[in-house]
């Protein structure tokens, strides 16, 4: 019996493991694990993403992202992004959308208006890298929901 199922498998375990930990070491402080976010730590990530905003109500941040008014609802353990648009879509259109996307959900609200939402849960724990990817991500869906339902500013 072979005690490494063959030198081939285990030279590229080892090599697969060596890239893992080289990888590893080489993330360093951007992906601290974060389970709860502070509002100061909110606002602290806004300021590292250079997002200008206004506070609206604790936990509630107002700022403008590829031209389009987003809201951040923080919630310490979660956070969402949130943009409406004044613009009547048929419901079939916001079911395209959510068939054929991923990463964020869209609905009609109470106002009869489309709404594209994201979110982000961080109690099993999360990083600063995954937090600015859900910032990127979201200004690409931003701009492609807009099209997708027709709006033109």
């Amino acid at each position: 019996m072979k005690a490494c199922f063959g030198l081939p498998l285990c030279r590229s375990l080892f090599l697969s493991g060596a890239l893992l930990l080289s990888c590893l070491v080489a993330r360093g402080q951007d992906d601290k694990v974060i389970k709860e976010i502070s509002y100061a730590d909110t606002e602290r990530i806004l300021g590292t993403l250079k997002i200008d905003y206004d506070n609206v109500s604790e936990g509630t941040y107002r700022f403008q992202l590829a031209g389009f008014k987003t809201l951040l609802l923080s919630k310490k353990k979660n956070l969402q992004l949130y943009v409406s648009f004044k613009h009547k879509t048929p419901l079939a259109r916001i079911n395209e959308w959510n068939r054929d996307k991923r990463y964020t959900r869209a609905y009609i609200d109470k106002d009869g208006d489309p709404v594209l939402e994201a979110d982000l849960d961080l109690e099993g724990g999360s990083s600063m890298g995954a937090i600015k990817e859900l910032f990127r991500t979201w200004i690409t869906c931003v701009k492609l929901f807009a099209e997708h339902i027709g709006y033109e500013d």
